[in-house]
């Protein structure tokens, strides 16, 4: 009898060990990210938002970098780096980053070297940047050029080299690049520590060039098997090429849901960002938001289930969580499209725990 309880008692200690040390690998793993969006949202909406956001538990803050947004009906157009800067005073300790900003056309890469090694010297270990080729809706209205996807990663490469320089240089940099030009420019304001450098990376190129350049990977919600045999997979390649370990880079995607008890209601909840799903936006000169928008109504219900999460309840979320974790991704970045907005947060409380 006695040997009988000393074996239930060993399996059971075995059990407990085990459920230890898998939450708590994955907890180092997994960061669960809020993405407040002033496209979708008034900016001081969105920063109450990500008040709220901290305080129920999220580890991070996306905010988008757009002059133009994703839809028309009922859209915002607000600034990233000033919100950022209000949203950093008005927290206390998530990291705050964007997602994405374009750093080869409407701005100059060394202003926004300058930008973040600001923000990073004022909130310490709070403040990314996630870069990446841009889109037309962005980029096109004000500066009326649209290279090439190819020219456009390579001015983005270029881009990064010429913040690395300015972040890290100790005298005047002067380069003299295929793209950009700086002459005995030095950063005087630099933050104690380097700013984590988030590469934007959707096809297998770009997802190449992210290991190669970036800190870590951004890419955009989409189905999970591509993540798991394309995105991830030509990520790692890139950064072994550069000497990196790609075990030790987050493997972070922005990717949109939507909360509500009418599953269909939910499912809809997600349309604003249903353009997103339709390869020509991101690769043709669209530069009408009503054109997208267009494009985002003849979006099916089921590629928006498929690449998005809807749920009915935080079980739902769990589950929609679990199956990009599946797939690779270590780092969400989790736009709020919820009907009612406050309960997509709060429903977090029940699941962040349970998804770390």
């Amino acid at each position: 009898m006695q040997a009988h309880q000393d074996l239930d008692r060993r399996q059971k200690n075995s059990v407990r060990n085990l459920l230890f040390y898998r939450s708590e690998v994955v907890f180092m793993e997994t960061k669960i990210g809020y993405f407040a969006s002033l496209e979708q949202y008034k900016p001081m909406d969105a920063l109450e938002q990500s008040v709220r956001a901290e305080k129920v538990g999220f580890d991070s803050i996306w905010v988008d970098d757009h002059f133009h947004p994703w839809y028309h009906n009922g859209a915002q157009s607000a600034q990233a780096w000033a919100w950022m800067g209000a949203t950093l005073q008005a927290t206390k300790k998530v990291f705050v980053s964007t997602c994405i900003t374009c750093p080869i056309l409407r701005y100059n890469p060394a202003i926004v070297a300058q930008t973040f090694a600001t923000l990073r010297q004022m909130y310490p270990k709070r403040v990314g940047v996630a870069v990446g080729a841009g889109e037309a809706m962005n980029e096109v209205p004000v500066t009326g050029k649209w290279p090439s996807v190819p020219e456009r990663q390579e001015m983005t490469v270029e881009a990064i080299d010429v913040m690395r320089k300015l972040w890290t240089s100790k005298e005047p940099v002067s380069f003299k690049g295929k793209y950009f030009t700086l002459e005995k420019a030095f950063m005087y304001t630099k933050p104690d520590d380097q700013v984590p450098l988030y590469f934007s990376g959707l096809g297998p190129k770009g997802a190449k060039l992210a290991g190669k350049y970036g800190d870590h990977l951004m890419t955009v919600a989409a189905d999970p098997d591509a993540l798991k045999k394309v995105t991830i997979p030509m990520f790692e390649e890139g950064a072994r090429e550069a000497g990196k370990d790609p075990k030790k880079m987050e493997r972070a995607m922005l990717i949109w849901y939507s909360i509500d008890p009418d599953y269909e209601k939910a499912v809809e909840g997600n349309r604003f960002w249903a353009g997103c799903l339709v390869p020509a936006m991101f690769k043709y000169r669209v530069l009408d938001p009503k054109e997208v928008q267009a494009h985002a109504a003849l979006v099916s219900h089921d590629l928006i289930k498929k690449n998005y999460m809807c749920a009915t309840d935080a079980e739902g979320l769990i589950k929609e969580i679990e199956r990009f974790k599946k797939a690779g991704i270590t780092h969400f970045c989790l736009g709020n499209s919820s009907p009612n907005v406050n309960h997509g947060i709060d429903v977090f409380k029940d699941v962040i725990s349970h998804v770390k």
